[in-house]
């Protein structure tokens, strides 16, 4: 492809030395070669089907409630946060679990009555925040004690045949004379009380019963 200069001198034409900068700069300026002009329509071209597919693509949602889409991302969002706090809590149940388990292996207790309940209220403190900074042996203890300082009898199997009643706290106070349980008290206990009357006094447990 002949450049400007060489189109003028086919014609016979000569450009003066001293006007040659000015007449490049000037076609520069207001003129662009075949070359420039085809990578200009191509690029024109190119934006122009770009902007015909972003179109075709928007046409697409047209139809959708963008709303109600973001409501259930929102939802989506909200039941995998669920998920997450639910399995999360899975596994720290499950590891408390496994660590009363452990440590009560070494107990024996009266009954099974009386583990299991021990068992259920150890992992019950154990995932309060109050547990924090406390050893399991420590709110075990906390779980065996009873007001006066002292364990509490009927509980751990060595405690069997010490010949000592067990100290019930008033919430075991009943009606009758001089505070005595009766069957209408034990009728109105829930059954955690029951099983913690079972456990301190297994004879009255199975008069009142």
């Amino acid at each position: 492809m002949k450049n400007y200069e060489e189109i003028l001198t086919d014609a016979g034409i000569e450009i003066p030395a001293d006007k040659k900068d000015t007449i490049k700069k000037a076609m520069g300026e207001n003129y662009k070669t075949v070359e420039d002009y085809n990578k200009a329509s191509s690029a024109r071209d190119k934006y122009k089907k770009d902007l015909e597919d972003v179109q075709t693509k928007l046409d697409g949602f047209k139809d959708i409630d963008v709303e109600d889409l973001k409501n259930q991302i929102a939802t989506l969002t909200t039941d995998l946060n669920n998920e997450k706090t639910a399995r999360a809590a899975e596994a720290k149940k499950a590891e408390i679990e496994k660590t009363v388990g452990t440590f009560l292996s070494g107990k024996k207790f009266v009954n099974a009555l009386t583990e299991k309940s021990i068992k259920n209220s150890l992992i019950e403190e154990l995932d309060k925040d109050s547990a924090k900074g406390k050893s399991i042996e420590d709110i075990f203890n906390g779980l065996i004690t009873g007001e006066d300082g002292k364990q509490m009898e009927n509980i751990l199997a060595d405690d069997v045949g010490s010949g000592k009643k067990a100290h019930f706290t008033t919430a075991f106070k009943g009606s009758g004379t001089g505070g005595t349980l009766t069957k209408d008290d034990f009728k109105k206990m829930s059954l955690d009380e029951r099983i913690k009357l079972k456990t301190k006094d297994p004879e009255l447990y199975k008069t009142l019963s």
